[in-house]
């Protein structure tokens, strides 16, 4: 378990109340299960009628999710105290949308629905931002995107619009996460999970070291040279040594399947998440509850999307079951 230092603010006594009420009415793996096992979308409707998915009363799969979601980012935001904090966990969403923003400068057709409104500036400010125009995209983003236009001011390279960014929102949450225990330890948890999954990615590829060396994330716990140890390691020895790592113990299996398929190594990833995040039960004050829930629920709804995703796209039940990580 990844360790760290409750803040027991006492602040967030009354909140974590109604945390615990709604935790309460999470779904169940028996749950997930019959949704994976439906035919089709309004049976995934029905099957959450007693929920409070239920509650939003949407007659499609995509308007539940959105007002589900809106409902529950409507009440994290209500209750967590710090502006601090939520930055913390704004700040993926801004980035994603200056990638979106981005790649349209620079002529890519991308749906409007890749972009995520909650909390963000709009499309049109982050235009203003590319066209040197007053805007109100934060500081931090507009100078990762100078960054992006002056690295492909000669020729574009789509690889840096992510390379540049991903590191930008890291450094930023990294100094947003700076006296919170919880999120210096979620932030290392994610990024050493980040780095391996892309050092597979190009080790598989038969891409060289320095690939890795530009796209590797700082502030995890597994330094880069560690990962240089593994470079030159065989697929059956890369099973063998990289859960002897403590942040890597728990995804032997998922290693064995990743020459085949990452849906494995993804999963168990995201158990060791979300067991993290589920460490905050325990916890009577602080934010921790209150984050570990809202975070859980966001993962609670990417499953339920991954089912009607597979519906749409005629996928065997067993292989949306193998993607997705389990509450209980």
């Amino acid at each position: 378990m990844v360790g760290y230092t409750p803040s027991d603010d006492s602040r967030y006594a009354f909140v974590v109340g109604r945390v615990r009420s709604r935790e309460a009415r999470m779904l169940t793996r028996s749950q997930l299960d019959r949704l994976i096992d439906s035919r089709s979308e309004n049976q995934v409707i029905s099957a959450l009628a007693d929920t409070p998915y239920g509650e939003t009363h949407a007659e499609d799969a995509d308007t539940m999710l959105a007002r589900a979601a809106a409902e529950e980012e409507a009440f994290f935001h209500r209750y967590l105290e710090e502006e601090k904090m939520l930055g913390f966990f704004t700040a993926p969403g801004f980035a994603s949308n200056l990638k979106f923003a981005l790649r349209r400068y620079y002529g890519a057709e991308i749906s409007d629905d890749l972009f995520i409104s909650q909390a963000s500036p709009s499309m049109d400010e982050f235009s203003k931002l590319l066209q040197g125009e007053n805007n109100t995209v934060p500081d931090w983003l507009g100078e990762a995107a100078g960054e992006v236009i002056a690295a492909n001011y000669e020729q574009l390279d789509p690889v840096s619009i992510d390379v540049i960014i991903d590191h930008a929102l890291i450094q930023h949450q990294h100094e947003l996460a700076r006296g919170y225990s919880f999120l210096q330890a979620l932030l290392a948890l994610q990024v050493d999970f980040a780095n391996l999954l892309a050092f597979l990615r190009l080790k598989i590829a038969g891409q060289e070291w320095e690939e890795f060396t530009k796209v590797f994330l700082p502030h995890g716990k597994v330094l880069l040279d560690k990962f240089k140890t593994w470079r030159d390691e065989s697929p059956e020895g890369l099973v063998t040594h990289i859960p002897q790592v403590k942040q890597y113990s728990a995804l032997a299996d998922g290693l064995r399947e990743v020459s085949v398929s990452f849906i494995s190594l993804e999963r168990q990833m995201k158990d060791v998440e979300l067991a993290f995040l589920f460490s905050c039960r325990r916890l009577t004050f602080g934010y921790e509850p209150l984050v570990g829930y809202a975070l859980i629920k966001r993962e609670e709804r990417r499953n339920i999307r991954r089912v009607i995703t597979g519906l749409r796209y005629s996928l065997e039940a067993e292989t949306v079951r193998k993607s997705i990580a389990w509450f209980d």
